[in-house]
Parts: structure tokens; sequence; C-alpha cells
């Protein structure tokens, strides 16, 4: 009697066991399911069991398939590739921050296993690969002076232009460098990109979803001394400051009040050489208050920051402190400006003066 009670347990307790063991396979099978479903377990899958045939497909409509199927056999074999939705059912695939796909899906139905899991079966509707550019393509952003090069070869036409911001006055003549954009499309493979400065000094630049560019392209310096060491600086800009902040208070000698001194760091036609002329024939310049001037004229004086735009082009700080004498107390008239030469006829000339507070 205890031997069929024995028995009869062990075929109970086997029973139950496999029950469970099914069981436990079919809550792994529903979880595995559930998880494949999600879309971005779905979207990275279906990417990584694309076939080769499929591949060449997707590749044909272009004229690529030959030259870029390899890279897209890598790429495709990849577990890490991110998902992003940018409308309903239609999401792109990226390999890092390299578009890769956009691809489109349809719901089928949802299903429920287990009375909790909730997941959606879905078909793929299309597969775009983003070719538009080609698989591998930069932009490169670098001044008009200098010199783009990939694998080496220099790369001489791009693709549009601007004026750099806050300095569309320096634009008069080419001696201000513009800002251009290079294109570079339908690559098969990665590039070495170089940059070279209007010095030929090989500069760093920085990457960002495949754009190239350095939002500091201009040499810095702190003295006239420095800056020669860039460029040619053969025009005495302490002295056009200092006529020019005479020429402000009617201290500068000569005919129509020391124009015609202006005159020669001015353009003819430039908005600087008006804005002077404007002052020097007018009224206004006649109500200057009656003064005289100190001994020294300028007891502080500082020349400093430079800042080069290319051979042909730069800016500088200028502080002067011009001692007037009104009323018979002395009065401090400060020039605190920045002030900007370009060349024009090979000559530097003055092309803008601005504030700094």
């Amino acid at each position: 009697m205890r031997s069929r009670y024995k028995k009869s347990l062990i075929i109970y307790s086997s029973i139950l066991g496999a029950l469970a063991l099914i069981f436990l396979i079919y809550i792994f099978i529903t979880l595995i399911t559930y998880e494949n479903h999600q879309i971005n377990n779905y979207l990275i899958n279906t990417i990584n069991k694309l076939s080769d045939q499929e591949l060449s497909n997707y590749l044909s409509e272009y004229n690529l398939a030959s030259d870029l199927l390899e890279q897209y056999q890598e790429i495709t074999s990849k577990k890490d590739l991110e998902v992003k939705k940018i409308a309903d059912e239609e999401y792109e695939i990226y390999d890092g921050n390299r578009q890769i796909f956009t691809i489109t899906t349809k719901v089928l139905k949802n299903k429920t296993k287990l009375g909790l899991f909730t997941y959606q079966e879905r078909e793929v509707v299309d597969i775009i690969p983003n070719l538009s550019r080609g698989l591998f393509y930069y932009d490169v952003i670098i001044p008009s002076n200098y010199k783009l090069y990939l694998d080496g070869e220099e790369i001489t036409d791009y693709s549009k232009s601007s004026n750099f911001a806050d300095l569309d006055f320096m634009y008069y003549n080419s001696s201000m460098p513009s800002l251009v954009t290079y294109e570079i499309n339908n690559l098969t493979s990665e590039k070495e990109i170089v940059v070279k400065d209007f010095k030929g000094k090989t500069i760093d630049i920085a990457e960002e979803d495949f754009v190239y560019q350095n939002p500091d392209y201009f040499y810095q310096t702190n003295t006239l001394e420095e800056a020669k060491e860039y460029i040619d600086i053969n025009i005495d800009i302490m002295e056009v400051a200092h006529n020019w902040h005479l020429f402000l208070t009617k201290d500068l000698s000569g005919a129509n009040y020391g124009f015609n001194t202006i005159a020669s760091y001015l353009i003819d036609g430039t908005n600087m050489y008006q804005m002077a002329y404007n002052w020097a024939h007018s009224v206004d310049i006649t109500f200057t208050s009656k003064h005289s001037l100190g001994n020294p004229i300028w007891p502080e004086e500082r020349l400093e920051n430079f800042e080069i735009y290319g051979d042909a082009a730069f800016s500088c700080e200028v502080y002067l402190n011009k001692d007037m004498i009104v009323a018979g107390k002395h009065q401090s008239d400060i020039m605190h400006d920045r002030l900007y030469f370009i060349k024009d006829n090979n000559e530097w000339k003055l092309i803008n003066i601005q504030g700094i507070e």
C-alpha cells in the first residue's frame, strides 16, 4: 500500500514538475516575444536580419550598391544602433550620430499574454537608406583664406559663403575673409580632414554631427609686437587714434578742422569716411566747448588686444585719456574704442570704430 502511494506521489510530482517547467518555458518565451516586439528591439532586429540581397535591393535605386554594400553589411550587424521616432510609425535608425535608415511600419494587431504583457505585432512597410548625400559626408565651415584637405588633396569648391557676424562693415573689398561652407558628399569611406590657416598652420577643428568648425578662427594677441609676428602692420595706429580723438574735439590742425589728415586714413565712399566728412562740414563742430590741452596731452594710453582676421585685416583696442582744460579745470576725455583696419590698394585704412563699454 505504501509502495503504491509512493509511486503515485512520484508520478504526480513528475507531472507537476513537467507542468511547472512548461509554464516557466512559456513565461520565458512570452517575455522574449514581448521584448522582441518592443519597437526599438523590433526595428534593430529587423536591420540585423537584412540579407545581402535585401541590402542590395535597398541600395540599388541609388546606383551605389556595389560601393556601399560592404559598409552597410558592417553597420547593419551592429546591436547598438539607435532608434528615433520622427512621426507616427516612422522611425530613423542611427549608427552613432550618422543616420542610416528611415523605416516605416504598420501595426497589424495587439496581443496580450498572461493577462499582463501587451505588445503590438507589426510589419515593415518601407526601409529607405539615408543616401541623399551618400553614406559618408561632411560639412566644413572655415574662413575663405583657409585651406581644406581631404585625405591630402586640397578641396577648393565651396557651396556657400557668408560674412562673419557683426563684421559686415569690414567687407568693402576682398581684404576681409568670408565664412565658407564646403559640402562634401557621396563618400564611400571616412576621410582625414585637415585645415590650414592663412599662415599655413594646421588648426584644430571640432566635429559635431559631421559638421567641422571652430568658433575661434582668428589669431589674438595682447601687443602690437606679437601681432606683427602674423601680419605686416606698417601703419602708426596710435597716430591714427590720437588724430581721430583730436579731430572730434576740434583740436586737429589743418583745413576743415583737420579733415584732410583724417581722410588720409580712410577710404572714400565708406561710412567711416562719410561720418568724418559730415562732422568736419557740419555746424555742430563749431559748438565744441572752448578748452586747451594739458601737458602731456595723453597722460594714459594703451594699445592692446589685437584680433587678426587675415594678412589684410585686423582690429585692436585703443584706450586714450586726453587731458582737456575747461574753464581752468582739468577734465579727462576718454576714448576707449576698437579700431578696425583693412588693406586697400595695398595700404592700411581705418574702416570702422566701435566703442567699448
